[in-house]
């Protein structure tokens, strides 16, 4: 556990003053390279754990505030994105001692056309620091290399993108999500039968970041294990509870050899109401994060199973390391970028839900 040193203790330590210390802790005022060297020994060798609650005191001394542009898809409440946000809204309400000006800047997660217009409005504006949703890999990286021209740090929620360098990204194992939902669909599906991969239809050029690798990961587990699995792959609308309905039984009536579905966003919820509206039953179906919708239908039997991402604690933790960052212009160590899986069935939903 990380030692809660004082002011005195550390100054002690590295041989400084207290004043020194006081200045590296909260960035303010000049202090040697040397006495730098020698207090940042002292805090890794430590462990320091900052106390954030404690700079914020500081912080507001100094008359600065900061802006936060927050960037992630809209949502419904109940859904992934609404889950995320309410993470990232209680870590502003805990560290509410800080003046910050919040700004959310919303896009369709349905629409990369959405994501760009966005983004490129966020590019331009004057802000302290982002958090950004990585919907969608080629915007955000678009947008990540005119933020860092600029000096503007960013933290990730929900994925990484390549050739970018946030502060720290707060996620799910993508990869391995993938190859948990090939194992479970595939461990609970007869030999014989069939599978499939259920995405929702988007508008623009691409499917989202993390459908991509989840698809290719699932994929290749069977190819990997020797398994002769044969895996169709559709799509679905969004846009009505009716349109789901007929796309989805239109794919089953195509497929009749279909006996496990794995759903590879957070909305697996579609896809079980449907066959439970037309009547279909007997088929295993998986989906990802304990949404309201999801939750219900868990519940309820028509979904056997989640993968849980964690979204409350990634739009959590995003905001305190932004904030420690912002602090102290570097990460908090302490605090882990990849989240771990859990694994959902209806007798353990409540503990999830709790935790």
């Amino acid at each position: 556990m990380a030692q809660q040193l004082t002011i005195k203790q550390i100054a002690e330590m590295a041989g400084v003053s207290t004043g020194t210390v006081d200045r590296i802790l909260h960035n303010r005022g000049k202090v040697s390279p040397e006495a730098m060297a020698a207090v940042q020994e002292v805090l890794s060798t430590q462990s320091y754990k900052y106390n954030l609650h404690t700079s914020a005191v500081a912080f507001k001394k100094t008359g600065k505030s900061l802006k936060l542009i927050i960037t992630i898809p809209s949502s419904d409440k109940g859904e992934y994105w609404d889950l995320i946000r309410k993470g990232i809204d209680r870590g502003l309400n805990e560290y509410g001692d800080f003046d910050i000006d919040t700004q959310y800047r919303f896009f369709d997660q349905f629409n990369s056309l959405s994501c760009r217009s966005v983004f490129e409005k966020i590019a331009k504006e004057d802000c302290s620091a982002v958090i950004i949703g990585t919907t969608y890999a080629e915007e955000t990286a678009s947008l990540c290399a005119s933020l860092s021209a600029r000096g503007i740090p960013y933290i990730f929620v929900d994925g990484t993108v390549s050739g970018t360098k946030p502060v720290a990204s707060f996620k799910a194992d993508q990869l391995a999500c993938g190859r948990l939902m090939a194992r479970l669909i595939d461990g609970f599906t007869p030999q014989g039968k069939e599978l499939a991969l259920l995405l929702p239809r988007r508008a623009g050029t691409q499917i989202s970041n993390n459908s991509a690798i989840r698809m290719a990961s699932f994929k290749s587990y069977f190819k990997e294990k020797g398994k002769q699995r044969i895996v169709r792959e559709a799509q679905f609308s969004t846009a009505s509870a009716d349109e789901t309905h007929s796309e989805v039984r239109a794919f089953l009536k195509r497929n009749p050899e279909v006996g496990g579905i794995a759903v590879v966003i957070s909305n697996g919820y579609l896809i079980a109401d449907a066959m439970d509206a037309a009547g279909i039953s007997g088929v295993i179906v998986g989906g990802f994060d304990i949404t309201d919708g999801n939750a219900r239908c868990l519940r309820k039997g028509t979904l056997d199973f989640l993968i849980n991402q964690h979204p409350q604690q990634q739009g959590f933790s995003a905001v305190e390391c932004m904030l420690h960052y912002l602090l102290y212009r570097k990460p908090d160590s302490s605090l882990q970028e990849d989240l771990p899986i859990g694994i959902v069935f209806p007798e353990n939903l409540d503990f999830w839900q709790e935790y």
